[in-house]
């Protein structure tokens, strides 16, 4: 019990990460009426998964929660991506950015910036769904080893 308090922090962490990168490349340059945003979109989609993914491979070492017991951390990790998805899904769907990624595809429609604009929502969120599949089958397994090594004794 008394590692509940860092699992929900740095769980805490994952959450706010892509959401800090969505802010920066999508809903900023929305508000601001940006007329191309591509450089800022692309760096900010990468760095999210990037840090995303990386964090939730390489923190237990890190912080000593190594080890069969890190089944519970990557159950978090899994827990903030999704809820964080799920706010990703709600913003990428709000009056402000949906009309503005529509008028970039529009905007550069005969060339490829309007497959970039029209995929680059879901390459973002895609790469989040991604981190949250491998967290929770590396979670699922720990979990399984954990109770295999339970009955072993």
């Amino acid at each position: 019990m008394k590692k509940i308090l860092p699992y929900l922090c740095i769980s805490a962490i994952i959450f706010l990460i892509p959401l800090l990168f969505l802010y920066i490349g999508f809903i900023s340059p929305a508000r601001s009426g940006s007329s191309s945003p591509f450089v800022r979109m692309t760096v900010c989609t990468v760095l999210a998964f990037l840090l995303t993914a990386l964090i939730t491979r390489y923190i237990h070492p890190v912080t000593g929660l190594a080890g069969l017991d890190s089944a519970w951390l990557n159950l978090g990790f899994t827990i903030a991506i999704l809820l964080a998805l799920f706010v990703e899904f709600v913003t990428f769907g709000n009056s402000t950015v949906a009309p503005y990624i529509a008028e970039l595809a529009d905007r550069y429609k005969d060339g490829a910036g309007e497959s970039f604009y029209s995929c680059i929502k879901y390459v973002f969120m895609g790469g989040q769904l991604l981190a949250a599949v491998r967290t929770f089958i590396h979670s699922a397994f720990l979990g399984l080893l954990k109770a295999i090594m339970k009955h072993a004794d």
